[in-house]
């Protein structure tokens, strides 16, 4: 599933569309990548922050905070620079760090 919401919105992003996944499945996603590193090392990107959904009920990790709506925070934890300014808070130049 994190396939498909991650790539699929970059192809929605390149091509200058929206893609708006069903947020139950979105926060699945969340869930899954703050939990693990798989093909992505989303867990370890976020490891000394925390993630703070604006749009839904979520919240991983601990430290400086990072809010903003869901999908982009998880298109942040699967690396997706462009994300990023979409985010706020304290802890989004660690996450821009754990980017680079």
């Amino acid at each position: 599933m994190g396939e498909v919401i991650v790539h699929g919105q970059d192809i929605a992003r390149a091509l200058g569309r929206k893609f708006n996944p069903a947020p139950e499945a979105v926060l699945l996603v969340a869930e899954f990548f703050s939990s693990k590193d798989f093909a992505v090392n989303s867990r370890s990107m976020i490891k000394s922050i925390s993630i703070v959904a604006d749009d839904q009920d979520f919240t991983a990790g601990c430290g400086p905070a990072v809010h903003g709506e869901l999908l982009d925070l998880v298109m942040a934890m699967a690396g997706r620079k462009q994300s990023l300014q979409s985010l706020s808070g304290p802890g989004l130049s660690k996450l821009t760090a754990a980017m680079a």
